[in-house]
């Protein structure tokens, strides 16, 4: 309800602003602009998002573990083969995208490297229940209307700076839209989709012993999200990212929205061992 609500709320915005901001031509670009925005939202939200990530289909031939893995889990959990995609990023991050009847699993490059099959196979179910629980649509919606956010403001900035021949100034004003954006977009994320959708996520996984064990086994190999996480980390890693294209700063974005991993690797026991 949360994500329709600010979906929504993001529409009349919109709508309201081209109506009385924008006149003739600019206003008819807008007006079609605004229906594009409105098709992706309803039906292609998970396409926008492997846009926005410069996800690129896996092939069975290609990560032969992932797609035995991601075959393997869709038959145990009852639920149709997904589409595969891999990203190059920052953080190893897994995401499941859900849009009417497409499902998609989108690994970070290096994630992929890092696991074996076990380990993908734990992924894999991890991100499928989400599916069979009919969760995975709600945070489709929410990434895709924050990662939205994240690629018109990139746009516009680079439509300014452009203008600017001096790279320096150049990386300057993304460094500052980073620095401005992605407090907001976490805060948006958190209010839309909120812990609770983590707790739920955790209970679920509970009734499989197994595979929550392998997963917390995977825990113990990523990053600690206490350091990644921290203020100096993110801002050093936002300040990298300015050196790179813009498009990698959208990954970035992406990539730092609160994840299930964080809260499952958080606890105080997975920290210790």
């Amino acid at each position: 309800m949360r994500v329709t609500l600010l979906l929504g709320f993001i529409t009349v915005l919109f709508g309201l602003s081209i109506w009385v901001i924008l006149s003739g031509i600019w206003f008819i670009l807008g007006f079609l602009l605004f229906l594009l925005f409105i098709i992706v939202s309803m039906g292609y939200a998970d396409t926008a998002i492997l846009f926005y990530l410069g996800a690129r289909e896996v092939r069975s031939n290609d990560e032969a573990s992932f797609f035995q893995a991601a075959a393997q889990e869709a038959y145990k959990l009852a639920v149709p083969m997904p589409n595969l995609y891999f990203y190059n990023g920052t953080l190893e991050r897994g995401y499941v995208l859900h849009a009417k009847n497409s499902y998609s699993l989108v690994l970070s490059k290096s994630l992929i490297e890092t696991c074996n099959p076990e380990e993908l196979s734990a992924i894999c179910f991890e991100l499928l229940l989400q599916v069979k629980k009919g969760m995975a649509s709600k945070r489709t919606r929410a990434m895709f209307i924050l990662g939205s956010i994240s690629w018109a403001s990139h746009s516009v900035v680079a439509l300014f700076t452009g203008l600017i021949p001096n790279k320096e100034i150049q990386q300057s004003a993304d460094w500052f839209l980073n620095f401005l954006l992605h407090p907001w977009l976490n805060f948006l994320f958190k209010l839309v989709v909120g812990e609770g959708y983590f707790k739920k996520l955790q209970s679920l996984m509970s009734d499989y012993p197994s595979e929550t064990e392998r997963l917390n086994r995977l825990g113990l190999k990523l990053r600690r999200p206490l350091s990644v996480h921290s203020l100096p980390s993110r801002k050093l890693i936002e300040l990298s990212s300015v050196t790179r294209n813009r498009h990698f700063q959208n990954i970035l974005t992406l990539e730092f929205l609160p994840h299930e991993w964080d809260f499952f690797f958080g606890n105080e026991e997975t920290i210790r061992a």
